[in-house]
């Protein structure tokens, strides 16, 4: 975690109340977290830490973009990411959950890199792709796509006597 340092909340000396932080996140940042859906990307993550005396609610926004292959027509595209969520740090011994992270009582300084990664990725779709209706995509690829379609005719008539169906 040394090459993340930089991702680092310090603790002690913080009073009570609100600290701000932002941090920058760029394509050398998700080379060091295994199995990385994202390869290239930027990021601001912005970090609101309201200090309490035995905890802290953290909130964090993410926006940015990350570079991938669309799903659809596999022209090289940028997609958006924005994200916001709430994490609790408690100082006290604890087994950490999704909403509250344990942390040492006597803990200086918090790394935020690994909570960062995993809020990125959640934010991440599901699937790469655009609404395709346009630029970016590959209007070729979408023309052979639409080539291939599947078209079904749907009896109408068959729905409406499932619908006068009575069932207890």
């Amino acid at each position: 975690m040394e090459a993340l340092k930089e991702y680092t909340v310090p603790l002690t000396g913080l009073k009570p109340g609100n600290h701000v932080y932002q941090f920058e996140v760029g394509s050398d940042f998700f080379k060091h977290f295994e199995n990385s859906p994202i390869e290239r990307g930027r990021f601001t993550a912005s970090i609101t830490l309201d200090r309490q005396p035995n905890l802290a609610v953290v909130n964090f926004q993410i926006e940015g973009a990350y570079e991938c292959v669309c799903d659809r027509c596999l022209v090289q595209i940028e997609l958006p990411v924005t994200y916001d969520d709430q994490l609790i740090l408690k100082f006290e011994e604890g087994e950490d959950t999704d909403e509250v992270l344990y942390l040492d009582p006597q803990a200086s300084e918090w790394n935020a890199s690994k909570v960062i990664f995993e809020l990125i990725c959640l934010g991440k779709p599901l699937m790469n792709v655009y609404d395709c209706q346009g630029i970016p995509c590959d209007a070729v690829m979408l023309k052979k796509l639409t080539e291939f379609e599947v078209k079904t005719d749907i009896d109408e008539s068959v729905w409406k006597d499932l619908k006068n169906i009575k069932l207890n």
